[in-house]
């Protein structure tokens, strides 16, 4: 008879008592280093699995370069981590400054350097005259201030910039020491002089063109082209005002540059920003926010500029605390060149009270600038007071993270912090202050003057998006990385043993599913394969407390590589007859860690079926797919082969067919792209792996010079030891009764000899003493045998 299941419990019945588990291992806690307690936090993200995070883009006026990689891959990774390992939402705002006086001063220069191009149609005096006047301009304020001492000018009533320019190339050239010292004072001395070499010789060849009434075609190209780093600060400054819309100008310069930027982050494979601001389109609202920080206290007009009062703020009472300036870089806060950095270019100081006080809305200096209508009158906004506007208008009074390059710390971010917490009168904007480390480059900061400067597009011809990706990660993200030769070296050596553990685990896969399922009735589960899941178990946890030291990716990618190491030892050490599972379950892991980092092509970090990280551009799913159609037709291949190479081993003549065998896996398999080991398949035949034709074939290359290069210095050696024989021979030439007698002994060392031929008596008639008469005999009977060894290498030679 069934019971209800909602019948009463029995009388005196009693539930058992539910024994609690016990943790016997912690998990590790996200810790994050935080520029702004210059530590590692506990990351607590104030919307629980949402995390809020505003991140500095870029300044949109040029090509992007390896610093923008640097920092933009990093925090990609970054990101990817915190979204597709720990799990978290991951709200990425990221901003595009397109306002800024770089851009204004690159736009208009841009522009009228192409007005000057299409307006003038062939070379006139006044051209040439007027680049004359920019070199003179450029060479008096650009180079001449950077002299570590004075060159005097031609004293020639005829002389002009140029030989001036001369004089001071001439001792650049003659002089290391005074070269040396005017690139410390200024590094960009170099850079002048390309500009003005390329203008003084780009005016040269128009000068030419003139006199000989050459004044059409490229001619006002060519000069334009070639003096457009002297002539375009010139026509700046001169011709500035008479651009009707300088708003239209900055934008068009700017749009194009930010396509690229994106263009370029789509090649490294970085995630677009879940929302992306432009200045140009929060103008309105920077307005409003200015005038509060203004009613708030925290700043003032001054020539139709609104500054920010430092002093003001610094210490002011907050709603139970004080304000803090510079918490970042309390160090740096009287840097003046820093604070002038900060401000740009075309910045005065007009209505400035204090030299800390920085500009929240610029007044327009002068015609020609992009300007827009405010209380103050017409201006733009400061660089700083943009990112706190917009980070504010979409992510509201506070957020979780700020990220950005560490050379934007200060003056940039800490103001951008005092202006948010004068704006909402909060003690703490940022929670977190995330800063990528510099990028040098073979240990130098990349530079223009140095020659070391590399665009993003320059990069990508040599080296794979997912190389660059790599090479970062084997650096910590908030420290220096020095982009050199030993860590592409080491970078490309990593990725090879990512590939070839992904390579010869799918073979393995494939080998054993061609036997089929065991039917030994045997578990193949004994201490080895125990051992290789515990192996996975640590990893995991290692893997994890390295991403939680700071998203440590270094240790992280090495837990990994241990991992395929003690993979590779249990395949050698269960020879054929290994358990592909515990291999395929941590392939498996190690491919979504790899494609959780952004290393990985071809389906999501989701797939857990998927094995390696696939080719770039391929898809994953797609290349299994695949291998999976040739396997049938390969492995009857390889087996006709292994039938072939077991008749020959047991023919009496098996070198032909041997050497055949050999042919079709070393040149035709390889062009296929297809890899045969031999004997390493569970059946005792060849293990067949598909590889990229162009890997094979630079490896049999490579393995066929190493054999040129063994062969070489094997008959090298063999000539250097035939060479020592001969000459060991050369040495009994002498017969032992010539050997104490001159021409082989010099004239005067002995002067009487027995009928043998050794030595009596000394060079001064003295008979020699009986020691030394005991040694000469010795030496005597040595040589008889070499002149016998001698005589004896003639006869063989036929002499």
């Amino acid at each position: 008879m069934s019971v209800p299941a909602d019948a009463p419990k029995a009388s005196g019945a009693t539930q058992p008592e539910w024994v609690r588990p016990k943790k016997t291992v912690e998990d590790p806690v996200l810790k994050v280093y935080n520029s702004l307690t210059r530590n590692k936090d506990e990351f607590i993200p104030t919307k629980g699995r949402q995390v809020d995070w505003y991140n500095c883009g870029p300044t949109v006026y040029d090509s992007s370069h390896m610093g923008h990689a640097r920092n933009y891959l990093t925090q990609d990774i970054v990101r990817r981590i915190l979204r597709d390992y720990f799990g978290y939402d991951v709200n990425f705002v990221m901003n595009i400054t397109d306002i800024d006086d770089k851009i204004i001063l690159r736009a208009r220069e841009s522009y009228l350097l192409t007005q000057n191009i299409t307006s003038n149609p062939a070379l006139t005096p006044q051209l040439l005259s007027s680049t004359q006047e920019a070199f003179t301009r450029f060479l008096n304020l650009k180079l001449i201030k950077s002299l570590p001492s004075p060159v005097e000018a031609p004293s020639s009533p005829n002389a002009t910039s140029f030989d001036h320019f001369e004089t001071i190339l001439t001792r650049d050239k003659s002089d290391a020491t005074w070269a040396k010292s005017a690139r410390d004072k200024d590094e960009k001395f170099g850079l002048y002089l390309t500009s003005l070499s390329k203008a003084r010789d780009a005016y040269r060849i128009a000068e030419q063109r003139l006199e000989t009434a050459e004044v059409g075609g490229d001619g006002v190209r060519d000069l334009v082209e070639g003096a457009s780093d002297v002539l375009g600060p010139y026509l700046g400054d001169t011709l500035g005002d008479t651009i009707s819309d300088p708003i239209s100008v900055s934008r068009q310069l700017a749009s194009h540059w930010e396509a690229k930027f994106f263009e370029d982050m789509g090649r490294l494979h970085i995630l677009a920003p879940d929302t992306i601001t432009r200045v140009s389109e929060y103008v309105p609202e920077i307005v409003s926010f200015v005038q509060r920080i203004v009613d708030n206290g925290f700043a003032y007009e001054g020539g139709g500029s609104v500054w920010f009062d430092v002093a003001k703020f610094e210490g002011a009472e907050g709603n139970g605390f004080r304000h803090e300036y510079a918490k970042l870089q309390p160090g740096s806060k009287g840097n003046k060149k820093l604070l002038d950095e900060g401000e740009g270019a075309l910045t005065g100081s007009q209505g400035k009270k204090q030299a800390a006080d920085f500009a929240l809305w610029k007044a327009k200096s002068k015609p020609g600038e992009p300007a827009w209508p405010s209380p103050w009158g017409e201006g733009r906004p400061g660089w700083h007071i943009e990112c706190s506007v917009m980070a504010s208008e979409v992510l509201g009074s506070g957020m979780d993270i700020h990220s950005g390059g560490v050379d934007l710390m200060f003056p940039h971010h800490d103001n951008e912090l005092a202006q948010a917490e004068a704006y909402h009168g909060c003690r703490q904007w940022v929670n977190y202050f995330l800063h990528t480390g510099h990028l040098h480059i073979e240990g130098l900061k990349m530079s223009k003057s140095l020659k070391n400067f590399i665009t993003i597009e320059e990069a990508l011809r040599e080296y794979s998006a997912r190389q660059l990706r790599l090479a970062f990660m084997l650096q910590t993200w908030s420290a220096k990385l020095d982009f050199k030769k030993d860590l592409i070296i080491d970078t490309k050596s990593k990725e090879e043993t990512f590939d070839n553990f992904f390579t010869n685990v799918r073979a393995r896969i494939n080998d054993a599913a061609s036997i089929g399922v065991n039917t030994d009735g045997k578990h193949h589960y004994d201490e080895l394969e125990k051992g290789l899941e515990a192996d996975l178990h640590n990893a995991q946890y290692d893997f994890r407390a390295a991403l939680c030291d700071s998203f440590n990716t270094p240790a992280a990618l090495q837990v990994l590589l241990d991992l395929i190491a003690k993979v590779n030892i249990y395949l050698s050490t269960r020879g054929r007859e290994y358990n592909i599972a515990p291999v395929v379950n941590i392939a498996q892991w190690i491919t979504r860690m790899l494609k959780m980092f952004g290393l990985g092509e071809g389906g999501p970090v989701s797939d857990a079926s998927a094995i390696g990280w696939g080719k770039e551009g391929d898809e994953g799913a797609a290349a299994g797919d695949f291998e999976s159609k040739l396997d049938p037709y390969l492995r009857a291949i390889s087996s006709f082969r292994d039938e072939i190479r077991r008749l020959a081993i047991a023919s009496s003549s098996p070198s032909e067919i041997l050497a055949l065998c050999d042919r079709f896996r070393d040149n035709d398999l390889v062009n296929l792209g297809v890899q045969l080991d031999d004997g390493q398949g569970a059946d005792g035949g060849a293990l067949y792996k598909l590889v990229d034709p162009s890997i094979l074939i630079r490896a049999r290359e490579e393995k066929a010079q190493a054999a040129a290069d063994k062969a070489a210095k094997k008959a090298a050696n063999a000539a250097a030891t035939e060479a020592k024989r001969i000459a060991n021979l050369e040495k009994g030439k002498a017969s032992p009764g010539e050997m104490f007698r001159p021409p082989n002994v010099a004239e005067g060392v002995y002067t009487a000899w027995d009928e043998q031929g050794l030595p009596t008596r000394d060079g001064e008639g003295k008979e020699l003493s009986k020691g030394a008469q005991k040694k000469c005999a010795k030496e005597w009977k040595i040589q008889e045998k070499a002149h016998e060894a001698y005589l004896a290498w003639l006869k063989e030679r036929g002499q």
